[in-house]
């Protein structure tokens, strides 16, 4: 069956509408022929039968030579109906009339119906006297003709209109699927295509709209890709050849294992940077859990490492969020402050309408304004003297996480110097 249907969506819907409109053409005249067509007809059996019977009795009551004028005159001159009087009975309106009439009338009474091209006529045999004699009488408009063909224009007229109206509907549908397909190849093809225009019915603004976020999504990942790879082959280079010339020519370092083992944990640190910014953090479950209990144990950590974070907390209710990812996040703005800021380090939480806001400050430098949109993207590096550059991914990791627990990351300078990483989460 399925062999049968038109490949295209097009010939479908087109097949679809023809069957439909053929469907409610036989069920209108099914319902015509019913309860319309077939009550007149009947109606005017009835009354034609009656008329019949008044012919009979006013040809019985004349004198038989008058009776015999008469009927030649109403006969036309004919006493009989031809051999093949009663050969175009086929159509349904004849074969009813012809049908009812017979039964309002006496048992045993024959009638005959006369079909030529421009009239029709019924001749009933009527007992008249001692003896039967034929009379012609006019069919009644009700069982006139109709030609064939001019039903099947009908049909074909009606139609004519479902099928015009499927190709215009269609051919809307079609130009906007042909559209997206070409953009489909083009990104098959390794290209990125312009926006789909984003018109027309919602559907298809919603597909359009799906359609280009899916690209996007495609060439900033694929975009993301090429930085990762040119971002390690850069900042591995630089470790990668000290470690070799550790290797190779051991005389030029005071401790060259302890020179090859620091520059192989800096290229691990490096390696650990990427796999971190490439990773799906939402993949994480999410637990319950008291962020300042993570800020306590991180600055504990930090003292140990000889740096001192300043810690103003407030009570906070307990939150969802991915502790490993959560611990990332405050570790990488830590660091930052730690590597950039130097002095001034703190970390203070509180909460507003709806969110658990927590912001990690420092005293240093800064830097220019203009700059702090740029500090969240990849590979964006902030040159601090005596300090290596870094990836420059910990913002951009931290701001990839706070995104999938539903909440932003803001940089902004603050007026006592230095720099605020403040990130708000939900409360849910």
């Amino acid at each position: 069956m399925t062999g049968l249907l038109p490949r295209s969506l097009l010939g479908r819907n087109l097949l679809l509408l023809l069957l439909l409109v053929v469907a409610s053409d036989i069920s209108t005249f099914t319902i015509f022929f019913v309860f319309i067509e077939t009550p007149r007809i009947d109606e005017a059996a009835s009354l034609f039968a009656s008329q019949t019977r008044q012919v009979e009795r006013l040809l019985r009551a004349l004198p038989p030579q008058v009776r015999y004028n008469e009927l030649v005159a109403i006969n036309g001159g004919e006493q009989a109906p031809p051999a093949n009087a009663d050969t175009d009975t086929h159509s349904f309106s004849a074969h009813r009339f012809l049908q009812t009439l017979t039964q309002h009338l006496p048992s045993g009474t024959l009638v005959s119906l006369e079909g030529g091209k421009d009239s029709r006529r019924i001749w009933i045999q009527l007992r008249i006297g001692e003896g039967l004699e034929w009379v012609m009488l006019p069919v009644p408009a009700e069982i006139s003709h109709q030609l064939p063909w001019s039903l099947i224009a009908q049909l074909l007229t009606i139609a004519a209109f479902p099928a015009l109206g499927a190709w215009l509907i269609q051919r809307y549908t079609v130009v906007r699927l042909q559209r997206l397909a070409r953009a489909a190849t083009t990104v098959t093809h390794g290209g990125w295509p312009e926006p789909v225009p984003v018109d027309g019915p919602v559907e298809f603004i919603t597909v359009a709209s799906t359609f280009n976020q899916m690209v996007a999504s495609l060439a900033e990942m694929d975009a993301t890709r090429t930085e990762m790879l040119a971002g390690i082959s850069h900042d591995i280079r630089t470790p990668l050849t000290k470690l070799r010339m550790a290797i190779s020519a051991p005389e030029a370092f005071e401790a060259p294992s302890a020179s090859a083992e620091h520059f192989v944990a800096e290229i691990d640190v490096i390696v650990e940077q990427f796999i971190d910014f490439g990773r799906s953090w939402d993949s994480e479950p999410v637990a319950q859990g008291d962020l300042n209990a993570l800020v306590d144990q991180l600055a504990a950590d930090y003292v140990g490492l000889g740096y001192i974070f300043q810690v103003s907390l407030a009570p906070l209710p307990a939150i969802p969020f991915r502790p490993v990812g959560m611990q990332r996040v405050l570790m990488n703005l830590m660091h930052n402050a730690v590597i950039h800021g130097r002095i001034g380090l703190a970390v203070r939480t509180w909460t507003e309408p709806g969110y658990v806001v927590l912001s990690v400050e420092d005293e240093g430098p800064g830097v220019p304004e203009a700059q702090l949109p740029l500090l969240k993207q990849p590979f964006r590096r902030i040159a601090s003297p005596g300090k290596a550059g870094g990836t420059g991914l910990g913002l951009a990791i931290a701001e990839r996480i706070i995104r999938w627990h539903g909440g932003r990351l803001d940089l902004s300078l603050r007026t006592e110097g230095g720099l605020a990483a403040t990130l708000r989460l939900p409360l849910k």
